[in-house]
């Protein structure tokens, strides 16, 4: 019998089962939403002349080897003499080039060859980019014992928890641990930290199963820990943070004095236990709440706390809210309010413009805040889509851009559609001087911007990246910016139809045969 097709709504729930919640699949420390609106990216990249300080002799040492390693490899008699060498590397220098090695040519690193050479020294670096590493790999790791104190075992998701739990008892002066993306790290392998790994500084737990009550002995046993990251762990809700917050936080004296570091984003945590987690935290400088269910982080906590970075993108804060909470931290440098209102990246409610709480009159009054802030050097409005939608001229977008975002190093206006090329004015010179803004990244993807913004590009003397994917600049209007942008080094061109399609990926090549020709 032949199976009935399933009726239209199915396929399309289906489909809708298979595309991930907005912004779940983003790198920790990148908040750049609408950057993967595209599937097709058009990067164009070129070497500048580098103004640094000339690189010490181990450093040419090593990049000479790893650019002829694969004529070495070739080669019988050269490849016995290189792998001798190899067990001749003071431990202080394996670390640098293994990171060389992993990044250039992973296929010619074997299990043999990195559990022989290169697990050794202070810190050990495997990720799952590197096909030769597996489950001996990883538990081969025990060997480095008391010398090892940085471990970093990333996007291993299919090893199961007993393996990272086995490494950890014969590393008892670990300090830096990183488990990001290994999906199965769970109670195991937390609380054999907790047991084994006293003076641990950084625990990173971002993409595991870590449960909260599994974190109970790691807070009491490492008191020395600075860094705590916990992102996109499943089954985070109040309910189960509760059993954490029984544990420790009862005791009204318990106080984790030395987290600096706390990052809570993609968890199901709302203000309850968010702020009960806050307060215990004195001392914090750099927090992420982003994607959480948080409605008013405690502004007094922070403040007291000195915070220096924060990331708020996509939660439902209100827009007075956040100029009050923002107006208390006069440290801030970084600050990321990316799609506020969004709820947790529901697609639904960051593709209604209604749902978000950013407007111009809250950038307006975030503007009169952060123009007196002489520390801030990064900040991230990406994909609010209200912004600009009262004044395409002038008014709020112009005003901050002014004031606020020609003075940070960083800025992100992604997805901000009614962004236009008259808001950019804002990045003329403003003093007599004619100083340059202080951007090197500016990303203004999916936005409004055309040709008219050249001139205004063109003032940014100092930037490294630029991004205007998804925009009506022309490869004319960006050969004038490219002029005058000499530590330019990065362009995204993805989906400009005013760029042809073969420039997009090699623009700088096309600007140097135009010069030529003019």
């Amino acid at each position: 019998m032949s199976k009935r097709k399933a009726e239209p709504s199915q396929r399309l729930a289906k489909r809708r089962r298979g595309v991930p919640a907005f912004g779940a699949e983003t790198e920790d420390d990148r908040v750049n939403l609408a950057s993967s609106l595209s599937t097709a990216s058009a990067f164009s990249t070129r070497s500048v002349p580098s103004t640094g300080p000339m690189p010490n002799l181990s450093v040419l040492c090593a990049r000479s080897f790893v650019t002829n390693l694969r004529a070495l490899h070739e080669t019988r008699d050269d490849w016995e003499i290189t792998l001798k060498w190899l067990k001749l590397m003071p431990d202080n220098l394996v670390p640098k080039l293994f990171a060389m090695l992993r990044s250039s040519c992973p296929q010619i690193l074997t299990n043999a060859m990195i559990t022989s050479y290169f697990l050794r020294g202070p810190s050990i670096i495997l990720t799952s980019d590197v096909p030769a590493v597996n489950r001996i790999t990883i538990l081969a790791v025990a060997g480095a014992g008391n010398s090892l104190h940085e471990l970093h075992l990333t996007g291993f998701a299919k090893f199961a928890d007993s393996v990272f739990a086995t490494v950890l008892p014969s590393t008892p002066s670990l300090r830096v641990l990183v488990l990001r993306g290994c999906a199965k790290v769970g109670s195991a392998t937390a609380e054999a930290a907790a047991r084994s790994c006293p003076l641990l500084l950084t625990a990173n737990f971002n993409y595991t199963a870590v449960p909260p009550v599994a974190l109970v002995p790691l807070l009491k046993n490492c008191s020395d820990l600075r860094v705590l990251k916990l992102a996109g762990i499943p089954n985070w809700t109040d309910a189960t943070f509760a059993k954490l917050s029984s544990a420790v936080f009862q005791d009204g004296t318990f106080v984790l004095r030395n987290i600096q570091t706390l990052k809570l984003r993609q968890l199901g945590l709302s203000d309850s236990s968010v702020n009960t987690f806050l307060a215990r935290c004195p001392n914090l400088t750099r927090l992420d709440l982003s994607f959480t269910h948080v409605h008013r982080p405690f502004p007094a906590v922070l403040a007291a706390a000195t915070v220096e970075k924060l990331s708020l993108t996509s939660t439902a804060i209100s827009g007075a809210d956040v100029v009050a909470l923002i107006s208390s931290l006069p440290h801030i440098k970084s600050l990321a309010l990316g799609a506020l209102g969004g709820g947790q990246g529901s697609s639904v409610a960051i593709g209604n413009t209604s749902a978000m709480t950013m407007t111009d009159q809250t950038l307006e009054s975030l503007t009169d805040v952060l123009k007196h802030s002489e520390q801030l050097e990064k900040i991230s409005l990406v994909g609010n889509t209200k912004l600009g939608v009262t004044s395409r001229r002038g008014g709020a977008l112009e005003y901050f851009i002014q004031c606020v975002g020609r003075k940070c190093k960083y800025l992100n206006l992604s997805g901000v559609h009614h962004l236009q090329s008259l808001h950019l004015t804002g990045l003329l010179p403003q003093d007599t001087e004619n100083r340059p803004p202080k951007l090197e990244q500016l990303i203004l993807n999916n936005t409004g911007v055309d040709d008219d913004a050249t001139p205004y590009l063109a003032c940014c003397s100092n930037l490294v990246v630029l991004e205007l994917a998804g925009t009506k600049i022309s490869s004319a209007g960006l050969f004038s910016v490219i002029d005058t942008c000499p530590k330019l080094q990065t362009l995204n061109l993805t989906s400009c139809r005013s760029v042809s399609v073969t420039d997009r990926r090699r623009f700088f090549e096309a600007w140097k045969h135009n010069s030529e020709e003019t």
